[in-house]
């Protein structure tokens, strides 16, 4: 039986990005025309769709069933959807039923990614909307204004997308769009949906950073769990940075914005604390723990966490010790980079972050860092094959996934499990021995795996699980559980957790 990638954190499951998602639109560096300006970066577009429908229908009080069917089939409503699919409970059916109840003028109480689907007040409502509209261009002017000087010079984005919806209890996004429930807005009263522009300002600078740095979020490797937390870090550290800095230059605040600034503030007081949550994370990533790791990470990113604000005040010092095109740097750089510009700017004996990360960067930049993307893909494309019984392709893909990432221990053994079904005896030992050597632990597995069967008459085979049962050189790493289907460990953009700001 072959072993699995770990998936990623239960917490991130249900917020991961399908694989095909993967693939980001190209980035484009338009040179202008000598003398001519340069091309502006941004296209902030906005998908009220769901919002005005349901408005349509709540100010009629009533909707055909046709008419609900083609609601729940907006894009708005796709990533709640999607949300209800993998964590249970809202389907399409129940969707269009909360719609069609509340149009009447009666609550939902619906699942938990649902939450009470409101009897809108109609009146209440396109007041809400109407000034959603009016401030929509006030909103992309503003995050373009604060974002722009943390891109390279020249970029050209794909269009941004900010869609609307009602119901759930989160605020997101994934490849494609941010997802905003302006139901939220509605339970904090109009005076506060002014703190939708900050709200934008994060997640814009996380959209135009997931076109310019497409991220990785996968747990199969002790260098692919290390990169996958300093990539989030640095995908929320800058963000809250900008966001924060925005905050404090708002001429006239609203209520909400007091409450995230001091929200923000204390996490950097508190850095020292969060910086502890992730010398733990690497203590359990270099003790071969990737399981006990990604719950600590899961804890750690939750609603806006201390590992949000553990890359805030990494960001922070980067820009007020280097300057802003320091930091601006790291964007396409990614999360080595990052680390390296904070390791440049801070004198050692004032660094957050514990002084072993600096070896462990050194093996990433040789290592899975050098193509996070492909290593992963090349992974999870040796497994498929592996499981279609296409074992000499398995072997080949395997094979470049083993040497692309040096901590892999489950390429190793499943390479080992495609050599000993392709009849290759000596080579299925050899990468056998190698998956051990990486960490892999567990022997009894590998003495009932049926991939191996053909390894088990040999007197080497014996002696090598005999060995490692006796407790022989081995990091401690177990072989993790399968994903689920709907669990890739390949998402793109890595999504917010509700009120992740």
């Amino acid at each position: 039986m072959r072993k699995r990638a770990l998936a990623a954190p239960a917490l991130a499951a249900a917020l991961a990005v399908p694989a095909l998602l993967l693939a980001a639109p190209p980035v484009r560096h338009d040179v202008p025309p000598s003398g001519a300006p340069a091309a502006r970066p941004f296209d902030i577009r906005f998908d009220e769709q769901v919002i005005e429908q349901y408005l349509v229908f709540r100010e009629r009080g009533d909707a055909s069933v046709d008419e609900l069917k083609r609601w729940v089939r907006l894009a708005g409503n796709s990533e709640l959807l999607r949300q209800g699919r993998l964590e249970g409970g809202l389907t399409p059916i129940l969707l269009e039923e909360a719609a069609r109840v509340t149009v009447h003028g009666k609550d939902f109480p619906g699942p938990a990614v649902l939450g009470l689907f409101a009897a809108w007040n109609a009146v209440d409502l396109r007041l809400l909307f109407d000034e959603l509209k009016r401030r929509e261009p006030i909103m992309a002017a503003e995050a373009e204004e604060a974002v722009a000087p943390y891109l390279p010079a020249g970029t050209s984005l794909p269009p941004l997308l900010v869609r609307f919806h009602l119901g759930g209890t989160w605020d997101g996004r994934t490849t494609d769009a941010v997802y905003i429930n302006l139901g939220l807005y509605n339970n904090r009263g109009l005076a506060n949906l002014p703190a939708l522009d900050a709200l934008l300002v994060h997640e814009i600078f996380h959209r135009a950073h997931g076109s310019l740095f497409p991220g990785v979020e996968d747990w199969s490797s002790r260098q692919s769990a290390l990169y996958s937390v300093l990539m989030r870090m640095q995908q929320e550290g800058i963000a809250r940075h900008i966001e924060y800095q925005w905050l404090q230059a708002r001429e006239v605040p609203v209520a909400l914005d007091d409450a995230h600034l001091e929200l923000y503030a204390d996490g950097l007081r508190r850095a020292p604390e969060n910086a502890r949550l992730f010398a733990d994370i690497l203590g359990a990533i270099d003790a071969g723990d990737r399981e006990r790791a990604r719950v600590l990470a899961a804890q750690g990113f939750q609603s806006g966490g201390p590992l949000y604000a553990l890359g805030h005040a990494v960001a922070g010092e980067i820009e007020a010790r280097s300057g802003r095109a320091a930091l601006a740097a790291t964007v396409t750089g990614g999360p080595l980079a990052f680390v390296s510009a904070y390791e440049a700017a801070v004198p050692q004996a004032e660094r957050l972050l514990p002084a072993a990360l600096a070896a462990r960067i050194a093996g990433l930049a040789t290592g899975y860092a050098r193509d996070p993307l492909l290593a992963s893909r090349t992974r999870r494309e040796g497994l498929r094959l592996l499981e279609q019984s296409r074992n000499k392709e398995a072997a080949a893909a395997l094979k470049q996934a083993v040497g692309m990432d040096p901590t892999d221990a489950i390429s190793a053994y499943n390479l080992a499990c495609a050599e000993a079904l392709g009849g290759h005896p000596g080579k299925a030992m050899k990468w056998l021995r190698v998956a051990f050597d990486r960490g892999f632990a567990d022997a009894r597995h590998a003495a009932a795996d049926d991939d191996l069967a053909p390894l088990r008459d040999r007197k080497d085979f014996k002696a090598l699980l005999e060995s490692r049962r006796r407790g022989g050189r081995s990091s401690g790493e177990t072989s993790p559980p399968a994903p689920r289907p709907d669990d890739p460990d390949l998402p793109g953009v890595v999504q917010d957790d509700p009120g992740g700001r």
